[in-house]
């Protein structure tokens, strides 16, 4: 069985991710929804457990990055 390379995977998925908001019957972002999310998530995170967890995902992107050359070997 052939590997198959990051690029080719996560193209065609990207592709089909723009596509279905571009074919939206109405945009993901203009609903009440989304500024119910928005609030939340901005005021949770303007909290100190906020800044916390801010802290650790950031965290945890710069380790993905560091090891990341270490897991395609």
């Amino acid at each position: 069985m052939k590997s198959l390379s990051p690029r080719s995977v996560w193209r065609p998925a990207a592709i089909a991710a723009a596509a279905s908001l571009l074919l939206a019957p109405t945009p993901v972002f203009a609903g009440p929804y989304w500024e119910g999310f928005k609030r939340y998530w901005f005021g949770f995170m303007g909290n100190a457990d906020g800044v916390v967890i801010t802290a650790l995902v950031v965290g945890l992107i710069s380790l993905f990055i560091i090891t990341r050359g270490k897991w395609a070997k």
